[in-house]
């Protein structure tokens, strides 16, 4: 529904043929020499200010002028039935604005001349919906799609077709992996949503298993290591790309950003976690443009950055720029964790500096007072707690102080934790700390299982956190009366 609107620019003189119109306001329509019809506001012989303009087609377009062109804010109704409203530059449909087709399809969102074009949603006539960033009509990047049969994708388009990471899900199933052409295709697993048992795991191409993929050769290991490096010297620009893409809070309510980090980017677990849990937050709970992944694995080098303690502290930074004092951060880290108490940072070839309890309370420093959902899953990671602890600090960790985690191999596509907590206990749950509990009954049956010590998660409730969640999609007056 991308019309091209090739109308002749005589409007920039339209009225020289006319030069006996010297009035500022035409109150009956004055027929122009393409038998047009206008009827408002001139400026020097031009059509410029509030007007109607009629074509002898039917298009009709009515709002604001500027030196005999529709510029500024107005509504162009076409014959055909097509709506458009909202932003005009210089005769063109560009700027924020709605499309309402005759066929029923509905666009809200960013549009470069008339072309669907920045973020936005699209509604076709079916009820299907897609979200993200579109280029020239289509979805051509980060996105979702909600179908009406009960289908729910969310990670990367290219040129409107499923293509890279994502997640796709329905009543009965979901796939998590790499995407091409709209097809499952690359390393994915398929799980029974009901009972949460994986299918398959591995392999696929053109939407069908194929099977276990083989070990990374040593030509992949390399290529993957020079990808590592090319994101190195790329980072300032990459993050900075990320970073503008954050919006600022909803004025008037209390609003949830996240912050999701994949650490270890040598096997691809943690960077299919963090896309799943992505995907979910941005279905369920968090606005466009409020949240961001950093990720060390090498097929994402080309859209997240990495995860350094040096991004994440800009990133940080960059939240607290956006964010009101009442809104919400949820921060979730997931990689290998050491005895020591030190979170992961490592990439095929490289290893960065790794987290400590005390990096990361210095790196929230911005966000000091506002209220956070904490979360580490590493083993380990109860190690954390006793650093995060606050009054508006909501703390969980995917084991204690003492103990490992599970979930982490090259076959797995989540852990353990982020799979119970945010696929199995939180889409059930009432609040960020029932769901917790929920959680622990799921891993610890898992690992009765698989004949494994209990992690035992860790949870630290402030004193004023639970009041605070409460206050999530609520306007702060509101919350204050509580």
């Amino acid at each position: 529904m991308n019309l091209s609107i090739s109308w002749p620019l005589w409007l920039l003189c339209v009225l020289l043929s006319a030069g006996c119109v010297s009035a500022d306001t035409i109150e009956q329509p004055l027929t122009l020499p393409d038998g047009s019809r206008y009827s408002g506001e001139l400026r020097e012989g031009l059509l410029s200010g509030e007007g109607r303009l009629e074509w002898p087609n039917g298009d009709a377009y009515e709002g604001e002028f500027a030196n005999g062109m529709m510029h500024g804010k107005g509504t162009l109704s076409m014959a055909t039935g097509d709506i458009y409203q909202g932003d005009f530059i210089a005769g063109r449909f560009t700027g924020e604005g709605s499309d309402t087709g005759s066929d029923g399809t509905e666009y809200q969102g960013e549009f470069v001349d008339y072309d669907f074009t920045g973020e936005g949603q699209l509604t076709t006539a079916d009820g299907d919906i897609y979200i993200g960033d579109f280029t020239a009509g289509v979805l051509d990047g980060q996105g979702t799609f909600t179908g009406t049969d009960g289908s729910y994708y969310a990670g990367e388009f290219v040129d409107g077709a499923y293509e890279g990471y994502g997640i796709w899900h329905n009543d009965q199933w979901r796939y998590t992996g790499e995407f091409a052409m709209g097809y499952f295709d690359g390393f994915g697993e398929r799980v029974d949503v009901a009972s949460g048992e994986v299918m398959e795991s591995g392999e696929w191409q053109f939407g069908q298993f194929v099977g276990e993929r083989e070990p990374v050769n040593k030509a992949e290991r390399r290529r993957q290591q020079l990808a590592i490096e090319n994101a190195l010297f790329n980072q300032p620009e990459r993050l900075r790309e990320t970073l503008n893409t954050l919006a600022p809070s909803e004025p008037g309510q209390v609003d949830l950003f996240a912050l999701i980090g994949a650490g270890d980017g040598t096997q691809k677990v943690f960077s299919l976690e963090s896309q799943t849990i992505a995907g979910f937050l941005q279905h369920e709970l968090v606005a466009p443009g409020h949240l961001i992944t950093l990720s060390n694995f090498p097929g994402t080098m080309d859209s997240e950055p990495l995860l350094t303690l040096s991004n994440l502290q800009q990133a940080v930074q960059a939240l607290a720029e956006r964010m009101q004092p009442e809104d919400v951060l949820l921060l979730y880290l997931t990689s290998h964790g050491s005895a020591e108490h030190e979170f992961a940072l490592d990439a095929p070839g490289h290893r960065f500096v790794g987290i400590t309890p005390q990096d990361l309370v210095d790196a929230l420093t911005p966000l000091a007072d506002n209220p956070k959902v904490l979360m580490v899953s590493a083993c380990y990671s109860g190690g954390f707690i006793e650093a995060l602890k606050a009054p508006q600090h909501l703390v969980m960790t995917a084991a204690r102080a003492d103990r490992t985690s599970f979930g982490c191999g090259d076959a797995d596509t989540m852990t353990y934790f982020g799979r119970a907590y945010f696929e199995k206990a939180l889409p059930d749950s009432a609040s960020f700390i029932e769901a917790f509990s929920a959680a622990q009954k799921y891993i610890e049956t898992w690992e009765d299982e698989q004949d494994v010590e209990h992690s035992e998660p860790q949870i630290f409730v402030g004193a004023e956190v639970e009041a605070a969640l409460n206050t999530l999609g609520k306007s702060p007056a509101t919350d204050h009366a509580h």
